[in-house]
């Protein structure tokens, strides 16, 4: 299955720390993700390309990740720099390799050769605080997992939110597909009782996704936001980052105070997410049968997922072992 070309995540800032190497399951092949000294992160396909040994039980060496079975040495671009029995370094010796980037607390690859899109970031946030990353993993499809945030019938039926008038749907991109809409907040959960307490009863909410797989929750007129970010383990296996983000102020009582609070935010989050999960487990995603006018959004962002291109990431030819792409990147 060819994925859309995107940025994807793969692990936690924290779980690939400096002179490190860790695995990963992907896309359906075996990754090494490493991290530098000098603190780059680099990503390349796990079977050596010399004669396949694991790199991921190798070890990383200032700027190289070094093979376990026969030392070569290969760096964040892939290339092989060092083979301990010869200075002659053969053409084929390099290693596949994806871009990698940082942000939010989550570590991400570029599924592609060369990056269509920058990796997707909320605008003009200079100063934020944010929660500790949550991971789950649920038996579905990632592309339903998406649409369930594009879906106005669930919106209504599981979480309450009644959509008011029409949602404004626009794309600044070929990549992009962004709603905003307000709805009206039915007393329902503890998170939704506490809102109508402190005088909310409507949200104003602005989702851009970009990728097919990255989406960006933006509560208008609050500090409050949220990323979600979905990894295709399997066909029908999904990996969701979860974090949410919120501006900070200035002075000491103002970090503590937003490190709380975000932490609150999150854990609100995971309540209302835990309501799709549970809804989304072991389903089989099909359109067959969506409804015209109340599926209208999903339906729309279905069509531009379809669109989204989907070049191989290492190639037409899969089985090569010639280095094709990249450079990790400092965390941003």
């Amino acid at each position: 299955m060819l994925y859309p070309n995107s940025w994807y995540p793969l692990c936690t800032t924290g779980e690939v720390k400096k002179g490190e190497v860790i695995s990963r399951e992907a896309f359906g092949f075996r990754l090494a993700i490493f991290r530098t000294v000098g603190n780059q992160l680099g990503l390349l396909e796990s079977r050596c390309s010399h004669i396949g040994a694991d790199l991921s039980r190798g070890r990383v060496d200032k700027d190289c990740l070094v093979c376990p079975l026969h030392n070569w040495s290969f760096n964040v671009q892939g290339e092989c720099v060092h083979i301990p029995c010869t200075d002659k370094i053969p053409p084929k010796a390099g290693q596949r390799s994806l871009v990698c980037m940082e942000h939010y607390g989550v570590v991400y690859a570029y599924l592609g050769a060369k990056p269509k899109f920058p990796l997707p970031k909320f605008p003009d946030l200079n100063k934020y605080v944010i929660s500790g990353v949550t991971t789950i993993d649920f038996d579905a499809s990632y592309e339903m997992a998406v649409a369930n945030s594009f879906d106005e019938q669930h919106l209504s039926t599981v979480h309450r939110r009644n959509v008011i008038g029409e949602q404004k749907i626009s794309s600044s991109s070929d990549y992009n597909f962004s709603i905003e809409y307000r709805a009206d907040i039915t007393p329902h959960t503890i998170y939704d009782k506490i809102l109508h307490m402190m005088g909310i009863k409507q949200n104003h909410m602005l989702l851009d996704c970009w990728g097919g797989n990255i989406l960006l929750f933006s509560h208008l007129g609050t500090r409050n936001l949220m990323i979600i970010s979905l990894l295709p383990v399997g066909k029908v296996c999904t990996r969701a980052y979860i974090t949410t983000v919120t501006t900070s102020g200035q002075g000491l009582v103002s970090s503590i105070t937003d490190w709380l609070r975000v932490r609150l935010m999150h854990a609100f989050t995971m309540m209302f997410v835990s309501q799709d999960v549970k809804a989304l487990q072991g389903m089989d995603f099909k359109i067959d049968n969506m409804l015209p006018v109340h599926d209208t959004t999903m339906l729309k962002w279905y069509q531009h997922w379809l669109k989204l291109p989907r070049k191989p990431a290492w190639g037409a030819d899969q089985t090569s072992s010639t280095q094709l792409v990249s450079h990790g990147t400092k965390k941003t």
